[in-house]
């Protein structure tokens, strides 16, 4: 698998200062169909991370995205953790840690010492253009009477809002097997796999997580194809072993 040299985005044409976010990404090319995992990441007192890193799928392969802020100036290397990579027999690899150097700009003046710095005179109060009480009386009683209008015409053309809808629960898995039990394997085959679905979302063992990768790959084709029905009861009892395994 080839690796890609970190890339450094900013989001200003120059170089960043402090306080800008900036975007540090690294390439992984082809991982095939492991799962991506990225690691999180701890710059010390040198910046502070805006959130989990971000993983997108682009035509030269797989890329993890680091978004931070910077605290000092200068010309500062960092090192990224290896994101692990989980593949479907249940393998997981650690990638090597790579580096990146940020060069930071600072928001002072250049070729001044701070020392010579001073602060901006604070700014005066502005003014009141007039004291008299009856103006901001007339203000407000003039916005509430357009706020009136407003609202009398609305309520007169307001419309009845549609039903809201509720999109319907995942099934139960004792529902899924009575589906099953039923001869009605292509819709518990679809409930399974909304099901599984959920649980891989969340799933950090890698085992687990391979065979819920594995199983769903084997469920996606089937449920719109013509296979017999001895190999959708098969199909059927490994999602509810699996299901029983994961709970």
């Amino acid at each position: 698998m080839r690796l890609a040299l970190p890339l450094l985005l900013a989001l200003q044409a120059g170089p960043p200062t402090v306080g800008d976010t900036v975007f540090i990404e690294r390439t992984l090319g082809d991982v095939g169909g492991a799962v991506v995992r990225p690691q999180p990441w701890a710059s010390g007192g040198l910046g502070r991370e805006l959130g989990p890193a971000e993983l997108r799928r682009e035509a030269r392969g797989a890329v993890v995205r680091y978004a931070l802020v910077f605290w000092y100036p200068g010309d500062h290397t960092v090192t990224l953790p290896g994101p692990v990579l989980v593949r479907r027999d249940g393998r997981s690899d650690t990638l090597a840690a790579s580096t990146a150097r940020i060069r930071i700009a600072s928001v002072l003046p250049a070729n001044r010492r701070r020392s010579s710095l001073s602060l901006r005179p604070p700014v005066e109060a502005v003014p009141l253009a007039a004291e008299n009480p009856l103006v901001p009386f007339l203000f407000i009683s003039v916005t509430a009477a357009g706020l009136l209008v407003v609202a009398l015409r609305w309520r007169r053309r307001r419309k009845p809002a549609p039903p809201t809808v509720t999109p319907p629960a995942v099934p139960t898995a004792e529902l899924l097997e009575r589906w099953a039990a039923a001869g009605e394997h292509r819709a518990a085959l679809d409930g399974w796999a909304r099901l599984l679905g959920r649980r891989l979302a969340v799933s950090r063992d890698p085992e687990e997580t391979a065979a819920l990768q594995r199983l769903l790959d084997h469920i996606a084709p089937t449920v719109f194809a013509g296979p017999g029905a001895e190999q959708l009861a098969g199909l059927c009892r490994r999602a509810a072993r699996l299901a029983g395994s994961a709970t």
